[in-house]
């Protein structure tokens, strides 16, 4: 069976962090890389350094986007248009009504399209779910996510990649993956940078029907990278660094549960290579309703905590 072809746009630092190692041991992947700020390097796979040159010469099986933020819908957009499945980066576009625009190109054309929000592919999930004894005994959820500052903020705004942008994806997919609710109400706190273009932070609270879930994110504080969830009984809070979890290590669940704590063993996993696994599974039947119903979800969301 011939090897599914994967051309990846760009060669981010995420691409050469987490992405590579793990789809180097697919082996049922051959990708190959296009970057604009690369030389040519086949040993490294960057065979292109222009976007539609390299669209043109591999006809890939998938395209991943892996470009800043403000380029995702542009480059999305084209790869549908030729007739691409198409993966992106975590934000898929910067607006509902991009999103719909690209949904709308998917679903015509009956091609895959997905943002890259990856973290929850990693087998922690299912045991924190188990821990729980399923999602309807969640009570509340609280997710800490903060990070040191590393861009300068008029590039975050030039490349559309503040905190909201970046961040709100991940606010989105927990409230998805993790209640069976919808929200009956819905608060977002934000603070900026100076002339209020960028947001530095935001703390989002909803009230669901059985559940509530409060998430605060921020660009510029101490590294955090955290969930817990709370049940009638138990406390159960994942590993640190829960939204990039390595791929290399064994991981520890805390569960406090009657005033005792204790630490529960997570063997080795790769949230990645997991996710594109179950794409080239959905790639043999060409059912992709899914990925859109995810995507049109998250995306009304995250209008919703924009617009807040």
């Amino acid at each position: 069976m011939p090897k599914i072809k994967l051309l990846i746009l760009g060669y981010s630092s995420f691409v050469r962090r987490r992405i590579l190692p793990s789809i180097k041991k697919n082996k049922k992947i051959n990708y190959f890389i296009c970057s604009k700020s690369q030389k040519i390097n086949p040993k490294k796979r960057i065979l292109f350094n222009n976007y539609n040159q390299a669209l043109s010469q591999i006809s890939p099986n998938i395209v991943y986007v892996s470009l800043i933020n403000s380029l995702h819908f542009r480059y999305a957009k084209i790869s549908l248009k030729r007739g691409f499945n198409v993966i992106v980066d975590k934000p898929i576009s910067t607006s509902l009504k991009e999103t719909k625009e690209l949904l709308k190109i998917a679903k015509r054309k009956n091609l895959l399209l997905s943002e890259a929000t990856l973290f929850n592919y990693h087998r922690v999930f299912s045991k924190i779910i188990q821990l729980c004894n399923g999602k309807k005994n969640i009570l509340h959820i609280h997710s800490n996510f903060n990070v040191p500052l590393i861009k300068e903020p008029k590039k975050l705004i030039s490349n559309k990649a503040d905190c909201e942008m970046d961040m709100s994806p991940y606010a989105a997919s927990i409230i998805r993956l993790f209640t069976n609710n919808k929200i009956k109400e819905l608060k977002v706190f934000k603070e900026y940078f100076k002339k209020r273009k960028a947001v530095k932070d935001f703390f989002i609270m909803t009230k669901l029907r059985n559940c509530t879930y409060f998430g605060n994110f921020g660009l510029d504080r101490a590294y955090m990278s955290q969930i817990s969830f709370f049940t009638k009984d138990k406390i159960i809070t994942s590993p640190e660094r829960v939204f990039a979890l390595p791929q290399n290590k064994n991981l520890y669940i805390s569960l406090k549960e009657r005033n005792k704590l204790k630490k529960i063993k997570i063997k080795k996993d790769d949230c990645i290579q997991n996710f594109f696994n179950k794409i080239l599974n959905y790639l043999k039947n060409r059912n992709f309703k899914i990925f859109y119903k995810k995507l049109l979800n998250d995306a009304i969301l995250r209008d919703k905590i924009k617009n807040n």
